[in-house]
């Protein structure tokens, strides 16, 4: 033990003897955080005698805790370590215990997101509700999560029967109160706990029953929290009250790594920790062991331009290297023979296939980079993720694309299922005997039995003309006009923007824009395209260790690799269209400064300039300006005009963000010097106006946010 902890710096080494009492650590990407944490619990249990089931430390991802555990147990030996693990993990080993309190089974199940859909499916289904109403993603952003905010729900699904749970439903006339009524019913029907149910149902049995609570504070003597500043309010909660009767609550993180705001974490909940326990010591990791000196002076540069941060500059410990490398194309095409190019430099230069990493923002990004690698027989992994063809609606797409061609058995299958059409497996196999006794495809079984009584009450009529119309005059269509026609046609579009899963819906739309890039060749056609398709999908799926890896930014986080490729680096791209107010900015550039600091021997930046949705023009990222030119190394000079453009579009979007993150809220009262005194009843973000109600008006106006205002004292 004494020779591990010989291993640790100075300001390590505080972090792990100093074992009482509020304890905040800072630790910048790369600084040894896990060696660390891990030190600090091997030091608890060898040097204190702290037994493991007094300490409960909490990771984010499970591959965190697998990978804590792995390294305890080289430490001390073989310990049940089940109290390391995430904050889920946790509450369902502590509602497994506890929640018989609540009159519910220990046995209960979780349900994941994939059950979460399919139920909310059935509801749907039941109530008639199509895209006109709602979406999937709407209704478990506003309904399910909205609902579920605060624990006010827990006392009703407890104290109710499931009798009693359909009654209300019948008797609740609000749409949205009666899709979370049902989605309640089939919980309990199910026995069924969600991710929020396991937080909240934590929280509520520490809060309401105090036997419970003081049994656990006792019992937790110790409380580490890894990557903190990822944590949402609610999980922050429970570890304090864990924590309260000991009061030795440790949290390690990094507020420039926030990147999960979207899953309610808040990097204020990090630094106003000494605000909140004034007898709190921060420590302050920022030797960094990963990076070279050249690869830290980019992300720093980058990092320095958020203003919500815990102030701190990483020192590299690692010898120098190259500048970081940037290369701006002109074209997709160009931006990805150019990361291949590299890549194959970097091997003949004695680099392995598996020191290279290619970071993305979005998934969908990965299929050109994805198309090149396979092209040139580079062998390549997607890390938590699906190759672009394997993914579930590329397939359903590549599906009805060859019902217009060769009509196979297979692609009938996923086709004439998705979406549903009431054609479950009786009528299946009606149709796979049928074709068998009469030797055709079963999309031929289905035409010749399509006015028999099996058929009737289902979409199989509209699927036949869906498939019948496109392939009318197909051969003079443009390709992506012929894809948009049978998607629209067959209910596909309808369906996937009712599911409105972000990811999928821009995975279609870089396939579209494959099949128009595809189009601009005159002696292209559906077929030469789908044959192409199906060799990039039909890779060898053995896992490779030597193998170029492919992940979004997002799964990075926690990895790191010797050469770090950061692709698709525009504005719109990275930081992302999407970005509407100034904090969500700070947190798309925390989001490129986890990917820049991945690296550890040479960074490379790449982004092109043309090919986005609608063939529209895109300008290089704020990220590699604010990176600092002066730290980069470029292929070749940006063109003046481009880099002229770039910069006066990213001014005008932060002097966009400047003005929004200064708005007015309804309600507040303002003073116009030509309409006098009046009161904002309505911020209309999309349209960058207030609506104004004015004392000495008779109806409302909207004025721009950019309109000159003064707030009245209320």
């Amino acid at each position: 033990m004494e020779d591990f902890l010989s291993q640790l710096n100075k300001e390590q080494l505080s972090a792990v003897e100093t074992t009482e009492g509020h304890i905040r650590v800072m630790a910048g990407a790369g600084t040894g955080k896990t060696k660390t944490l891990t030190s600090r619990y091997a030091y608890l249990v060898s040097e204190l005698g702290i037994s493991p089931a007094n300490i409960l430390t909490v990771t984010f991802t499970n591959r965190a805790a697998n990978e804590m555990k792995s390294r305890v147990r080289a430490m001390l030996g073989d310990l049940d370590l089940g109290f390391i693990s995430t904050i889920h993990a946790f509450c369902t080993r502590f509602l497994k215990e506890e929640i018989y309190r609540l009159g519910y089974p220990k046995n209960f199940i979780v349900i994941d997101t994939e059950d979460q859909r399919q139920m909310l499916q059935r509801i749907f289904a039941d109530m008639k509700i199509t895209l006109r109403d709602t979406t999937m993603r709407r209704t478990i952003d506003q309904v399910l999560e909205g609902k579920k905010i605060t624990d006010d729900y827990i006392s009703e699904f407890i104290r109710n029967s499931s009798e009693e749970l359909l009654q209300k439903i019948a008797a609740e006339p609000e749409k949205n109160n009666q899709i979370f009524l049902r989605y309640l019913y089939e919980q309990k029907k199910n026995y069924g706990l969600d991710f929020n149910d396991l937080i909240n149902f934590t929280g509520y049995i520490l809060n309401v029953f105090p036997e419970a609570r003081e049994a656990w504070q006792s019992r937790m003597q110790y409380v580490m929290v890894d990557e903190f500043q990822d944590v949402s309010q609610k999980q922050y909660a429970i570890a304090q009250t864990l924590s309260a009767k000991h009061g030795n609550l440790f949290i390690v993180g990094d507020s420039d790594q926030t990147i999960y705001s979207w899953r309610d974490a808040h990097v204020q909940l990090f630094l106003d920790f000494d605000k909140k326990y004034p007898d709190a010591k921060t420590i302050v990791l920022k030797d960094n062991y990963r990076s070279t000196p050249q690869i830290l002076k980019t992300a720093n540069s980058l990092i320095a331009h958020n203003s919500v941060r815990f102030p701190k500059e990483l020192r590299a410990l690692h010898s120098d290297g190259a500048k970081t490398l940037y290369f701006h194309a002109k074209k997709p095409q160009d931006e990805a023979n150019w990361i291949a190019d590299t890549m194959g430099n970097l091997v003949s230069q004695g680099a392995s296939l598996g020191d290279i990493a290619v970071l993305y923002r979005s998934h969908f990004m990965s299929r050109g980079i994805e198309e090149i690698l396979i092209q040139r027989k580079i062998p390549y992994r997607i890390l938590s993720g699906i190759s672009f063809y394997e993914r579930k609606e590329i397939k359903d797409v590549i599906a009805y694309l060859r019902m217009l061609t060769t009509q196979d058995d297979i692609a009938f299958l996923r086709a004439i299922q998705t979406p549903s059409r009431k054609i479950g497996k009786k009528k299946i196999e009606f149709l796979k005997e049928y074709a068998e006794a009469n030797r055709i495809s079963l999309y031929n079984a289905l035409l010749e039995n399509l006015d028999s009584e099996i058929f009737r009450g289902t979409g199989a009529k509209r699927f036949v003309q869906a498939i019948a119309a496109t392939q009318k005059g197909m051969e003079n269509k443009p390709m992506d006009d012929i894809l948009d026609e049978i998607l629209d046609l067959s209910g596909y579009t309808e369906f996937i923007r009712m599911d409105a899963e972000q990811d999928r819906l821009d995975n279609i739309a870089e396939l579209k824009q494959s099949v128009a890039q595809a189009a601009h060749d005159p002696d292209a056609n559906l077929e030469d395209f789908l044959s192409r398709v199906a060799l990039y999908g039909n890779l060898d799926k053995e896992e490779r260790r030597n193998a170029v890896k492919l992940l979004s930014v997002h799964a990075a986080k926690g990895l790191e690799y010797p050469f770090v490729f950061v692709t698709g680096l525009s504005e719109g791209l990275f930081p992302s269209a999407q970005i509407e107010t100034a904090e969500e900015m700070e947190e798309e550039r925390r989001i490129a400064y986890v990917a820049f600091t991945r690296a550890k021997e040479r960074l490379f930046l790449s982004e092109n300039e043309g090919g986005g949705d609608a063939n529209l023009s895109k300008f290089p990222s704020r990220f590699i300006f604010e990176s600092g030119e002066e730290n980069l190394e470029f292929v070749r000079p940006l063109p003046d005009d481009l880099r002229k453009n770039a910069l006066r579009k990213i001014q005008q979007s932060e002097e966009s963000l400047q003005l929004l993150q200064n708005l007015f809220f309804v309600g507040d009262r303002v003073r116009h010097k030509i309409f006098g005194e009046g009161k904002i009843t309505a911020v209309d973000i999309s349209a960058a106006a207030y609506v104004v109600q004015f004392d000495n008006l008779k109806t409302p106006r909207s004025l721009q946010f950019s309109a000159k205002l003064e707030k009245l004292p209320d």
